[in-house]
């Protein structure tokens, strides 16, 4: 019996085409598990602006009691208005809870080291809610970022303050009645 020959050799192009299949394959499995590790990691640490306490809940567990709030108002069910600070995957999380959902949240690392601009893009993918984010400003020392619908997060050092587009307005209007009081109505 007469065997049919490729041209090829094992040690020849064949056997550098393998390798270098291997190669790639074991490169492309190494990236994809540093990338599903790195999702996994800051997944676990992404509220959402609009998420009402329970929603909340359900994503952190309870929150940290009253007396673990250092400078936050325990937010009691059924309030409107307040303060839940939680702890997971490693970070703090202090969400602002406004008109009974979500309107600010605070990311922190526990070990407090910097956030990564991987875990930045992760958080602030997470609270897109179908809107884009503009690329970053640099204004006064902190990176800021602006949503399409009006919503703003900025990274101060190491915590990411990701904001609606309704605490800020408020904050707008409080900045206007402090700049200029009036006796009104006294």
């Amino acid at each position: 019996m007469v065997k049919a020959k490729s041209g090829l050799s094992e040690s020849g192009e064949e056997g550098n085409y393998l390798r270098s299949k291997k190669n790639y394959l074991t490169l492309f499995m190494r990236t994809a598990i540093l990338t599903l590790l790195l999702i996994g990691i800051t997944a676990t640490a992404q509220a959402r602006l609009g998420e009402n306490a329970d929603e909340l809940i359900a994503r952190y567990g309870q929150p940290l009691d009253q007396n673990d709030q250092t400078g936050y108002v325990a937010f009691q069910k059924g309030d409107q208005a307040g303060y839940l600070a939680f702890q997971k995957g490693g970070f703090n999380i202090n969400v602002t809870i406004s008109g009974g959902i979500s309107a600010q949240e605070k990311f922190y690392k526990m070990n407090g080291t910097p956030l990564t601009l991987a875990e930045v893009r992760t958080l602030l993918n997470a609270n897109a809610q179908g809107y884009g984010w503009e690329a970053p400003r640099t204004i006064q020392g902190q990176r800021r970022w602006m949503r399409d619908d009006g919503a703003a997060a900025e990274l101060d050092g190491k915590y990411l303050i990701i904001k609606s587009k309704e605490i800020i307005a408020r904050a707008m209007d409080a900045n206007k009645l402090e700049a200029k009081p009036s006796l009104d109505g006294f």
